[in-house]
């Protein structure tokens, strides 16, 4: 790991802050996109599984691009295949739950839904109550919607909210990603990045083997 990620804690910590300071209406609209798609789940609207697949899409490509290709590039060789696997995965989102409309959403206060919903608030709050928590300035923060960590999250709470096996496929990334993640964070001894991370490949598998079982 040592190789593949050739700087320091706090440098990388630093591209954040500059990533957030270039990009900080992204997190903005991030907010608002992710509220109105889960307005639209919990209220059984007819159309909610296409907001939420182009949400969610939305959130992958942007990573993809403003951070790994346009601002993570600089610092680690590894940042645009990165990218362009998470384009990639917006791709698919798009296609999968937008246009073919195959996001089933699961309404009203099921456990599945609530806790999707709490994943997506851990997405939230998670990062920048522990940015403050181990010291770190908070504009370090990784945003909702805008950072790598947070869309993996995000997504996995996203499958929560939708009925059936057959979109389980998609949380393959977001594992992937989770796995890669926590590893890195593991390796600069950056702590306050492993609970997101690790909380992604948690409640993935719990997913992957409730709906297994039906």
């Amino acid at each position: 790991m040592d190789r593949l990620i050739p700087f320091t804690a706090d440098v990388y910590a630093g591209m954040f802050a500059r990533y957030n300071a270039e990009t900080w209406p992204a997190l903005v609209l991030a907010l608002l996109l992710g509220a109105v798609a889960l307005i639209c789940v919990r209220r059984g609207e007819p159309r909610a599984g296409r907001i939420l697949a182009f949400t969610l899409a939305t959130y992958w490509v942007w990573t993809g691009w403003a951070f790994f290709i346009q601002t993570y590039a600089g610092l680690n060789w590894a940042a645009v295949p990165f990218g362009a696997l998470f384009i990639a995965q917006g791709v698919l989102t798009a296609l999968w739950g937008g246009v073919l409309g195959r996001f089933e959403t699961a309404a009203g206060r099921t456990r599945s839904v609530e806790i999707g919903t709490a994943l997506l608030f851990a997405a939230l709050l998670g990062h920048p109550v522990l940015t403050y928590a181990f010291g770190h300035p908070i504009d370090t923060a990784h945003g909702f919607g805008t950072a790598p960590a947070t869309v993996a999250l995000i997504a996995v709470a996203a499958l929560y909210l939708i009925y059936g096996r057959a979109v389980l496929w998609l949380a393959l990334w977001p594992v992937l990603w989770a796995a890669w993640d926590l590893a890195s964070a593991w390796t600069m001894g950056l702590w306050r990045d492993v609970p997101l991370p690790a909380l992604t490949l948690f409640f993935a598998a719990w997913l992957a083997a409730q709906r297994l079982r039906r």
